[in-house]
């Protein structure tokens, strides 16, 4: 027997996975540490190992991560002090942005941070023109004299974006060069590399970002490996990106920007493999964990993808508010609070959630652990969906008298009403919020939600999974096996992936197919070494080739998946394909219009592990589900508790319908079954719920 580890750090727990070569899973879930980060993953690693009587030996070299450190050191503007070195007269694209205002009526709204200080932006005397010709060839002399200065500023890394560099990066690769010649100790971030498209703000952008949090993330990867070897473990880690692949570490310390959305991009793949193993390939994957709630649409079995990601908005439900990264990533919304988000009442009265969060120190008030603001997690409890005699996961004693205490003073006594109405109205608000903002999702890419089966994971998304479906109008609810810790599993079921964009503007009426062919070709041959580097042979990669493409004249693209074989013969067949993908997004095409390609991009994918796609099923072992105990939850919908049978998840006998209410408990979650809801748990270990007709009302 042997077994493959995966950790996902998230903001309150991290989730930890053991995965047998049967296909057998083992898990845990520890409170974060903050900032010790490794702490945690050793300490839950030695708990589940000594727990289930497994050797440190039996565990394989790889061992895959998930990590909100990128995004926490974005948010929270803790990068390394850093310098751009751009194009002269181009020193101020990351400032001036795209001139728009997020917030049309609002005249004070401030716009994204521009990352970089005017200061420590410098311009170099080069040019190359959009065919790659060089028109002024860059002076070393001028080269030295800026990376002088900026280390004289005190930077650590610098961002080097010229323009057209990615039809040509001779200057940009000799910035490097120099750089690392004078102080190897910098670190240099070069644009062609990080987003090798057209659009000089959203490139910088990437650039900067990449180049800001690369000195933290390469001592923090190197901080896990060095944790997990010092207790025996002498592996190899592999982290998530936000494309829903992994990448090594050497990898993800040069390109620390595609780990932005490293955990619930894991979420989603998890999502995806569930629903195809379901045969439910069009689902809604929603994670709800401790500090956020994210949605991701996956059709077909594939979660669907987005280079419009936006990283640190001003104001998290307002597009345009935050800095854009145009890299492919897993096309995930944050729909709402966590389990931790602290319940408020604002300035006019009204009862809100959000966007604060209790973290794990000092958590919610029931944890015990210093907490007094009451949150999403606190309500629950006193709801009667959590256990009030348990611990959450086995990380905490529940104190439902703390949780109590919370609400009525900070919400109940302010507002006049009892401790479980403001419970019931905090978890009403927060269920409502999501439900809108998963609508709103699905109708911005095309999508009826109406037609999707809601999938819950995260250790707060079963518990809500109920009220956010049938007030968006989902019939349907998955819960998979593991659900607290389904991101952690979804690192185990995701494949190596590296993909590479480079802009080449052509009408496909007057193209140069040999060219692009040949373009093509390079950038599989590049990722192919890139792959080959973190030890993927070449026979184990599956390439897949796109091209972003609009209509004449329009200002946007639709990404259109390519043949293996770029020629003339095929351009009716890429036409068809581009108005295909463009009706799905916007319910129409037009006719008669000529088509140009903008970008050209290449992705590059491993297998995934045989022993995830064969997971064995187990016999129903023919025990009568019979509650181990009961106790009062309360359900809007009627607006009063009933008494509700408490089933452990392992009871239940594969295929038998039960009819709710119900509290079914998983490790590290609990699921909430309304009265006349049906459930069972099918052949894969999920629990399948169909909402009663009754559960229509939006009460």
């Amino acid at each position: 027997m042997s077994y493959r580890f995966a950790f996902d750090i998230g903001g309150t727990f991290t989730d930890l996975v053991l995965l047998s070569s049967d296909g057998r899973v083992k898990t845990a879930k520890v409170l974060t540490g903050s900032p010790d980060v490794v702490a945690p993953i050793c300490t839950g690693l030695i708990q589940m190992l000594k727990e289930h009587g497994i050797d440190m030996g039996e565990i394989n070299e790889v061992v895959v991560g998930a990590t909100t450190a990128v995004t926490n050191l974005v948010i929270e503007k803790k990068g390394a002090k850093t310098g751009i070195i751009t194009t002269a007269g181009f020193r101020d694209v990351i400032e001036i942005a795209r001139e728009l205002r997020y917030d049309l009526y609002d005249l004070t709204t401030l716009g994204p941070d521009p990352i970089v200080p005017r200061a420590l932006r410098f311009e170099i005397n080069e040019r190359v023109d959009a065919s790659g010709a060089v028109v002024k060839a860059a002076s070393d002399a001028e080269i030295e004299s800026v990376i002088r200065q900026l280390l004289k500023e005190g930077v650590r890394a610098i961002a080097v974006c010229f323009l057209h560099s990615f039809t040509n990066p001779v200057h940009e690769d000799r910035v490097r060069a120099i750089a690392n010649n004078i102080a190897p100790e910098l670190y240099v971030s070069l644009s062609y590399q990080v987003l090798g498209e057209i659009r000089e703000y959203e490139r910088t952008v990437a650039t900067a970002l990449n180049a800001c949090v690369m000195p933290m993330v390469g001592n923090y990867l190197s901080a896990i490996e060095n944790g997990l070897s010092n207790i025996g473990l002498n592996a190899t880690l592999q982290i998530m990106q936000s494309n829903g692949g992994v990448i090594s570490r050497e990898i993800g310390e040069r390109m620390p920007i595609r780990m932005l959305e490293s955990g619930p991009a894991a979420g989603a793949l998890g999502a995806a493999h569930s629903a195809r193993e379901a045969n439910t390939p069009d689902v809604m994957a929603f994670d709800m964990g401790g500090t956020t709630a994210k949605a991701c649409l996956v059709t077909h079995g594939k979660p669907s993808i987005t280079t419009e990601f936006e990283a640190a908005r001003q104001q998290r439900f307002k597009k345009g508010s935050g800095l854009p990264v145009r890299l492919p990533t897993v096309d995930l919304i944050e729909i709402g609070a966590g389990g931790g988000s602290i319940a408020h009442i604002d300035t006019t009265g009204l009862l809100k959630v959000g966007p604060h969060s209790a973290g794990s120190s000092p958590g919610p008030a029931c944890y015990g652990l210093g907490g007094t603001r009451p949150t999403v997690t606190d309500a629950a409890l006193l709801l009667g969906y959590l256990d009030p005699q348990g611990t959450l996961s086995g990380a905490v004693k529940l104190q439902p008298e703390l949780a109590a205490r919370a609400i009525e003073e900070h919400i109940a006594k302010p507002l006049g009403m009892t401790v479980i109405e403001a419970a019931n109205g905090i978890h009403r608000i927060v269920c409502e919020h999501m439900a809108v903002a998963a609508k709103i999702h699905a109708v911005e890419n095309g999508r009826d939600i109406r037609r999707y089966t809601l999938l819950a994971f995260g250790g707060a998304g079963p518990i809500h999974a109920r009220e956010v479906a049938r007030r968006s109008g989902c019939r349907e609810i998955l819960v998979p096996a593991n659900a607290g810790v389904f991101s952690a599993f979804g690192l185990l079921v995701a494949p190596m992936k590296m993909d590479m964009v480079r802009t080449r503007y052509a009408r496909l009426d007057e193209m140069n197919w040999d060219s692009i062919e040949v373009l093509l070709k390079s950038m599989e041959l590049a990722l192919q070494t890139e792959m080959a580097s973190a030890g993927v042979s070449a026979d184990q990669i599956v390439f897949r080739r796109s091209a972003d493409m609009r209509y004449v004249g329009q200002g946007f693209e639709v990404e259109t998946e390519l043949p293996a074989l770029i020629e003339k013969s095929q351009q009716n067949n890429i036409e068809y394909h581009f108005e295909q993908a463009y009706e799905i997004r916007f319910g129409t095409k037009l006719i008669g219009q000529r088509v140009e390609a903008v970008n050209w991009r290449v992705q590059a994918t491993s297998a995934v592990p045989s022993s995830v796609s064969h997971r064995p099923i187990e016999k129903n072992s023919g025990i009568v589900a019979t509650p181990s105990r009961e106790r009062q939850s309360f359900f809007p919908d009627i607006n009063a508790f009933v008494k509700t049978p408490v089933l452990k998840v392992d009871v239940l006998k594969k295929g038998d319908i039960h009819i709710g209410p119900a509290l079914v408990e998983q490790p590290g979650s609990t699921v909430v079954i309304g009265p006349g809801d049906r459930f069972a748990l099918d052949e894969h270990d999920n629990i399948r719920i169909s909402l009663a007709a009754k559960s229509g009302s939006n009460a």
